[in-house]
């Protein structure tokens, strides 16, 4: 062996020796434990998930309510269109309109207005030929008052109308 040879074995021999010493000694280090971490990250996902449900529920509420303003302004605008045609309605009906749209065709307000007595007999006569048409049909009218026979009138004819 040459001297290089042996010098260059003598320093790998002491670079060995000196990485042995410079490694520090291995020991078994107990298990660290996780479940502290685990269980604060289960939390943390709880309190997410919780605030994530919050946020989508406080929104669905906004969304109905909404929705719930809207109907109630169409109800109120329905209701106010309901009480102009009423009004409409009682415009055209009154007593009044109709006698001026009677006069303008031509219509004039009879002269007499006298009650027909008709017997029972010739009641029954008519009824029997004419048959039974409905349950008002063999209603007798018997007030002598022109307002009782009025309201009769009206409580047969209002169903009607």
């Amino acid at each position: 062996m040459t001297a290089s040879a042996a010098v260059a074995a003598r320093r790998a021999q002491i670079r060995r020796v000196e990485t042995v010493r410079s490694r520090p000694a291995l020991t078994v280090v107990p298990r660290r434990r996780r479940w502290p971490a685990v269980v604060a990250a289960v939390a943390w996902m709880l309190i997410f998930a919780g605030l994530l449900g919050a946020a989508v529920f406080h929104t669905q509420l906004a969304e109905r309510q909404l929705e719930i303003d809207r109907l109630e302004r169409a109800v109120t605008a329905e209701r106010e269109r309901f009480d102009e045609l009423r009004y409409q309605r009682a415009e055209l009906r009154s007593p009044v309109r109709l006698a001026a749209a009677a006069d303008s065709m031509g219509m004039s307000r009879g002269g007499t207005g006298t009650f027909v007595e008709v017997s029972p007999e010739q009641l029954a006569r008519q009824l029997a030929a004419a048959g039974k048409l409905d349950d008002d049909t063999v209603r007798v009218i018997e007030h002598d008052e022109p307002l009782d026979q009025f309201r009769v009138v009206k409580s047969v004819t209002a169903v009607d109308s």
